[in-house]
């Protein structure tokens, strides 16, 4: 009669934790650390799920400095699908979240994640959390400018591609974001834009689906690494949808 949920211990602390006992982490890690969870919040989207609560909080630092993404409490199924209006229940973090997480029923997206995940860089490189969305959104509609100052060039120890894929990504319209976690790959690695989109068909039900990778990676480890530790968790986020958790 009793019931049990296992999960991977990690061994580490999340970035939260890192960031106030570090400060900020070397260009290097940082982009280590952005393209292993750009890999882990691509396997979910994949999946049809979205995280809907990306922050530092919710992003482990593991022994070997490899991301692990966790709580995936207020992820819901299918809601990459265009069409999809998602429910009441909200999960908003000020200064993370994207406008869209502040108005009950909105449309949500993997942009709306990208928005949150790209939230947490800039604090790991601003210290300091963005502007809330919503006052941007507010002063956008106001005609006023948008109180959200752009990384790309105030940060030389940074590479401007990294900085200019997070500026894409924290644009206030869902519009104007990257729309994917591989676009954002791809802008990293320099081949945003270059790269010839492939249709493939729809995968069964059940099936992984298989991006395309990008022209000349750097690596291909820290994408493993990343989708393997989001796999793992999609698999406990299954055990508690089968067990009424």
């Amino acid at each position: 009669g009793q019931h049990f949920l296992s999960m991977e211990y990690v061994d580490g602390e999340d970035l939260s934790s890192l960031l106030r006992r570090i400060g900020r982490l070397p260009r290097d890690k940082a982009t280590q650390i952005a393209l292993e969870l750009c890999a882990g919040v691509r396997a979910a989207h994949d999946q049809g799920i979205l995280h809907r609560d990306i922050s530092p909080d919710n992003i482990l630092i593991n022994s070997q400095f490899h991301p692990v993404l966790i709580d995936f409490g207020a992820a819901r199924e299918e809601a990459t699908k265009q069409s999809r209006v998602l429910s009441a229940l909200r999960v908003v973090k000020d200064g993370y979240s994207p406008q869209e997480f502040y108005i009950a029923g909105s449309e949500q997206s993997p942009s709306s994640d990208l928005y949150a995940l790209a939230a947490s860089f800039y604090h790991l490189i601003h210290k300091d959390v963005p502007p809330n969305s919503q006052a941007r959104l507010a002063a956008i509609a106001s005609s006023e400018p948008d109180p959200y100052l752009p990384l790309a060039g105030r940060f030389p120890e940074y590479e401007d591609a990294f900085l200019a894929a997070l500026d894409k990504a924290l644009a206030v319209l869902p519009k104007d974001r990257l729309q994917s976690a591989q676009a954002w790959i791809d802008m990293i690695d320099g081949t945003h834009g270059n790269v010839t989109p492939l249709k493939v068909a729809a995968p069964a039900a059940g099936a992984a689906t298989a991006p395309a990778e990008p022209s000349a990676p750097k690596s291909k480890m820290p994408l493993l690494l990343g989708s393997a530790a989001v796999v793992a968790l999609l698999v406990g986020v299954g055990v508690m949808t089968m067990t009424g958790g």
